[in-house]
């Protein structure tokens, strides 16, 4: 069924040993009946809690594409294959420490094919990255220079070297964004296509400075025809005049980066533990008043069951599109410290996919599968198929 082990230290010289030789148990699935025991209690098809499993787990590569430690990226169609293929990102873990193998073009668990995979990738830290032709997303403030948030990844600096950090350009300036599109421009991108430009980054150290620079990426964007939407996925807009100005711009969405509800001057970074729940919700509320689309970004593995139950219903009501609702993944010691105590077996994440169903139940609003790649849900929601969304690759 399922056997509790610890994930083993990596053996490298070139790493500090604090980033992945935790040394804590985590549950490690040795067997499908496992998947089979919770799909029946839990009454969720049991691909679906095989695929929460895999995020959760990590995956072993024998032949070495991407070290241990460090995370892959890849396309796969998984499991029954009835949402087609589908992106995925999560930690490499050493052969033992998963039963999740990917060798060749194909993932195996317990030595069984569950699926095909394929464009298998380190994955690193950009500049800009796209989630297929439609889609482009911005660290404008360097991601990777992030501090303070126990549970990112980000937060531990001896964790990669320069094989993973390429995002030390800035995109903050009028030019450093003309350049940036001119040379994706002359890559092949078609500006105007765009549905999508999300501004994915780092603490801009104030309101203004959001503001100013989402202006200003409207502004260069649209002098190549870009009329698609401008979304912000942060935590520093909040007051009403901000949101305003952000308004004007149009198509306009607003992520809010609230990560976890409970012990939040614990885990995050100070700018964001000052940020309290009926702070988020108001900044939501007046959002959603002014016409921006409104929702939020989730951790799942931080929060006890009854908090993470209690945070959604009480931000319901302030949200249009279903919050982005990640798997945590962990590759150091500290993050494992950070997870609530359930977290560490895979029936936490199912209890806390019911629980956030029945909380948004009423709601009407349902997850999008290719704005996440380490998801609570993948084909269906609460008993329902999901259908094929736009946007998706």
């Amino acid at each position: 069924m399922a056997t509790l082990l610890p994930i083993k230290e990596r053996t490298t010289n070139t790493r500090e040993e604090q980033l992945i030789s935790h040394k804590h148990e985590l549950e490690i699935t040795d067997d499908s009946a496992r998947w089979l025991e919770l799909a029946e209690r839990y009454e969720v098809p049991v691909e679906e809690v095989a695929l929460i499993d895999f995020n959760r787990s990590g995956v072993a590569l024998p032949n070495g594409e991407v070290p241990v430690n460090f995370r892959v990226r890849f396309k796969g169609i998984l499991m029954d294959g009835a949402g087609g293929s589908s992106w995925y990102a999560l930690p490499v873990r050493s052969e033992g420490d998963t039963n999740f193998v990917a060798i060749d073009d194909g993932l195996q668990f317990g030595g069984r094919p569950i699926g095909t995979i394929e464009s298998l990738m380190l994955d690193t830290c950009e500049a800009s990255y796209q989630r297929g032709p439609h889609l482009l997303n911005l660290n404008s403030r360097s991601r990777s220079n992030c501090g303070g948030c126990r549970a990112c990844v980000h937060n531990y600096k001896n964790l990669y070297d320069e094989t993973v950090i390429r995002d030390q350009d800035q995109l903050m300036t009028e030019a450093d964004l003309e350049a940036f599109f001119d040379a994706k421009t002359a890559d092949g991108l078609d500006v105007a296509a765009l549905q999508q430009i999300a501004v994915v980054t780092g603490l801009f150290g104030s309101e203004q400075a959001v503001v100013d620079h989402m202006k200003l990426v409207a502004h260069v964007a649209a002098k190549r025809g870009f009329a698609g939407e401008l979304m912000y996925f942060g935590c520093e807009v909040n007051s009403e005049a901000a949101l305003e100005e952000l308004a004007g711009l149009g198509n306009f969405a607003l992520v809010y980066a609230i990560d976890n509800f409970t012990h939040r001057d614990r885990l995050l970074t100070k700018t964001k533990s000052l940020i309290t729940l009926e702070d988020a919700r108001r900044t939501l509320e007046l959002a959603k008043s002014k016409g921006i689309a409104t929702n939020f970004a989730y951790i799942a593995g931080l929060d006890p069951i009854e908090d993470m139950t209690a945070g959604f219903t009480y931000l319901r009501d302030s949200l249009t599109r279903f919050p982005i609702v990640n798997v945590y993944q962990v590759q150091t010691t500290s993050q494992v410290k950070a997870m609530d105590p359930a977290a560490k077996g895979l029936e936490y994440y199912v209890q806390a996919r019911k629980a956030i169903e029945s909380a948004m139940q009423g709601s009407d609003l349902l997850p999008v599968r290719w704005e996440n790649y380490r998801p609570l849900w993948y084909n269906w929601y609460d008993g329902e198929p999901l259908a094929t969304k736009p946007y998706g690759d």
